[in-house]
């Protein structure tokens, strides 16, 4: 019974790791991803980290840096992980997220 536990564990322990690894990624990561892969200003690449942090999950939030930072290696497994829902939000974020800060930074 305890070889049974332990394996069990064994199985599950890198389904823990992916996920908090998924969790791992912060605003600053998305910001520093955004502003280098894209002409976009400091304050929309923070109030767009800030919009996907609120309408991704974690795994979602990351999956949308690890394509930002062009790392092929992660966006691969982090799409399986994502489902087809949080895939296509984090697909398409970059399309809308910075264009409503850039709106609601705009004078007035």
């Amino acid at each position: 019974m305890k070889i049974i536990r332990i394996a069990i564990v064994a199985l599950c322990l890198p389904l823990f790791a992916a996920q908090a690894n998924a969790q791992d990624r912060t605003e600053a990561d998305f910001v520093k991803a955004c502003l280098a892969s894209s002409n976009l200003s400091k304050d929309v690449c923070e109030c767009s980290a800030k919009k996907a942090k609120g309408e991704l999950n974690a795994t979602g939030f990351a999956l949308l840096v690890a394509m930002l930072e062009g790392d092929d290696a992660k966006t691969a497994p982090l799409r399986g992980k994502a489902g087809l829902e949080q895939t296509m939000k984090a697909g398409t974020f970059m399309a809308r997220g910075p264009a409503q800060c850039a709106r609601e930074q705009a004078p007035k």
